[in-house]
């Protein structure tokens, strides 16, 4: 179990007799971290800087209002959490107390203060303080999985009428583009073509088929098929995609790929069909990024995550990098700067794995490079 970080207490006084004795007691019989301040009017700043557990305040000082002090601190975000306990030696009617405490004030006691009370109040002001900040981590937490959770929920609504609308566009495009298709098929094979003619039948068969292709990612986008979960040899899977990477006609002799595997990386259990094309497309961009001329990292290894453990894959490049208001769309399906080409890839990468239960993030600078980090855990289980 980590240990408990010592309690910080700062305590801000005008008298250096009490503050000196006062400090040393916490210390010695408490344990406490203690910040001596005798000038009022710096607390504000210096519980910004020391950000303390409690701070005990003389009520009053020559240079400060301590109720005022308090009303401050209670209206900054950063600073309306530290318990504030009141010290006086003076006023101790019911009016003057309930100043303080309407002020923010969390506790109050007359001087000279009790060594064993005074220890007992911060304990319990603490305690308060320790149950608070969980319960607002714990708040935190929760709204980021709502937010998460809506954020997932409207996604799938978006690919649910994408799904119908690509439906309808397939039905509408394969029956002529299939036409089409077949009589470039049937004119190749039966007219001699030369020259321009020859290029542009080339043109058309190429064509129709990247558009065949890019209706077939629309529909397995929208509409993806089961997970089919087996163990797979990462090293293996990575060498098959970095064979095609290095035959692909972005790959010329002026990129460098560098890969790092751990020679005794345990078989995780992915859909390898899937995790196949989340690297080529992470490849893939990398080397458009380099423009022919860079390097490119990969690095897979073992990562632990919320006491999971799974694998943690990093392709980074130095290329030309992301512009910052595009990063946060890169994973929105059919979002692309590209000349050409659907926009789903990057949408296809989140989606697979997410479905895996991992998250994949990305770091960018512009004309410097980018990072792609993917998590995936050791076990699964179809999350699509």
């Amino acid at each position: 179990m980590a240990a408990q970080p010592t309690p910080k207490i700062l305590l801000v006084d005008d008298n250096q007799d009490f503050l000196q004795v006062t400090g040393e007691i916490l210390r010695l019989k408490a344990g406490y971290d203690v910040i001596l301040l005798e000038e009022g009017r710096r607390t504000f700043d210096v519980a910004r800087q020391e950000k303390p557990d409690v701070i005990m305040l003389d009520v009053y000082m020559p240079d400060a209002d301590g109720p005022q002090i308090c009303r401050e601190l209670k209206a900054s975000d950063d600073l309306a959490n530290i318990p504030i306990l009141f010290l006086t030696a003076v006023g101790a009617q019911a009016q003057f107390r309930a100043r303080c405490l309407e002020e923010g004030g969390d506790d109050f006691l007359m001087k000279p203060v009790d060594t064993q009370e005074l220890i007992a109040r911060l304990r319990v002001l603490l305690r308060v303080k320790a149950l608070q900040d969980t319960l607002r981590r714990e708040r935190d937490e929760l709204e980021q999985k709502v937010q998460e959770r809506a954020r997932e929920l409207k996604e799938k609504e978006t690919l649910a009428a994408i799904g119908k609308m690509v439906a309808g566009i397939a039905h509408e495009i394969r029956n002529p583009l299939g036409a089409i298709s077949n009589s470039a098929a049937v004119l190749s094979r039966d007219l001699i073509l030369e020259g321009e003619d020859l290029k542009l039948m080339e043109i058309i068969v190429q064509e129709s088929a990247r558009l065949r292709q890019t209706i077939n990612d629309f529909l397995t986008f929208a509409h993806p098929p089961p997970h089919n979960f087996t163990p797979v040899d990462f090293k293996q899977l990575v060498e098959d995609v970095l064979f095609l990477a290095k035959r692909d006609s972005l790959c010329g002799p002026g990129v460098e790929i560098q890969v790092d595997i751990p020679e005794r990386l345990p078989a995780i259990e992915v859909d390898r069909d899937r995790m196949q094309q989340v690297l080529w497309n992470l490849i893939r961009n990398a080397l458009e990024a380099t423009r022919g001329r860079g390097k490119i990292h990969l690095e897979l290894k073992l990562s632990m995550r919320k006491g999971r453990e799974g694998v943690k894959i990093t392709v980074a490049d130095d290329g030309v990098g992301i512009p910052e208001e595009d990063r946060e769309q890169i994973f929105e399906p059919f979002f692309t700067r590209k000349a050409r080409g659907s926009g789903l890839g990057l949408a296809m990468v989140k989606s697979t794995i997410r479905a895996h239960g991992g998250d994949v993030t990305v770091k960018s600078c512009e004309g410097k490079g980018s990072v792609f980090t993917v998590w995936l855990p050791a076990g699964q289980k179809d999350l699509s």
